[in-house]
């Protein structure tokens, strides 16, 4: 008897090429979409994405999933994709998760682990956010890497992967709320005191700290958002 190969199946090869491509994707249009390059309610076509990237369809639909797992794109009637909006009430919502989050690791590491410590990691940081001041973005890219670094160095696993689910979010909105009343110098030097309350360890600066740095981003995001609403209407 002779079998006939008809190639049926993908190879191991094929399977892996569109899993990497997939992450290309993935990786591309969230960054987009983080800084702000794809504003709120554009379409993503599928078809569109594919020719952009050289590819089929295959990966970008799988990229496109998981766009939608992160809530970072919405899927509209007959399966169009467009990028979500950040309103005031998910704005809330992150930000009592922050609040839950990051004065819990302060407190933890001030009085059980070792500030100093984490104060010397944290000082190359806000160096290089010095540096990255007159670009936005990156600013706000290694301002965010500065308070994941704060909840890595707890050690919980599992209070990480709760951050991590939601920093992509936060980079977002803190880059939106980037305008003038909200300097690059200002939220560098909110870093740096939240710096020193951990060579002291002193806990209750470094929750005041913590918290005037919440407050501060939130009452951006008000003063971006109203501004954008009155202008566009």
């Amino acid at each position: 008897m002779i079998f006939l190969s008809f190639n049926l199946f993908p190879s191991e090869n094929a399977i892996q090429k569109e899993q990497n491509l997939s992450v290309v994707i993935y990786e591309t249009i969230k960054d987009k979409i983080i800084v702000g390059d794809l504003a709120p309610n554009t379409m993503l076509l599928e078809r569109a994405i594919a020719v952009d990237f050289g590819v089929s369809r295959t990966p970008v639909r799988e990229a496109l999933k998981r766009l939608s797992l992160d809530g970072l794109i919405l899927w509209e009637e007959r399966r169009r994709a467009v990028v979500s909006d950040i309103s005031e009430k998910d704005v809330v919502e992150l930000f009592l998760m922050r609040e839950m989050i990051e004065p819990f690791a302060i407190k933890k590491i001030i009085e059980h682990g070792e500030p100093e410590l984490l104060a010397g990691i944290l000082v190359p940081i806000v160096k290089e956010m010095e540096n990255l001041k007159n670009s936005h973005v990156e600013l706000m890219k290694q301002d965010m890497v500065f308070h994941s670094t704060i909840i890595n160095y707890l050690g919980i696993n599992k209070l990480s992967q709760m951050w991590q689910k939601i920093s992509d979010e936060m980079t977002r909105v803190a880059i939106y709320a980037l305008h003038a009343k909200r300097q690059p110098d200002t939220i560098i030097e909110e870093h740096k005191m939240l710096i020193d309350a951990f060579w002291h360890c002193d806990l209750e600066r470094a929750l005041s700290c913590i918290n005037g740095h919440h407050s501060n981003i939130i009452a951006a995001y008000k003063a971006k958002h109203d501004y954008k609403k009155n202008n566009d209407s």
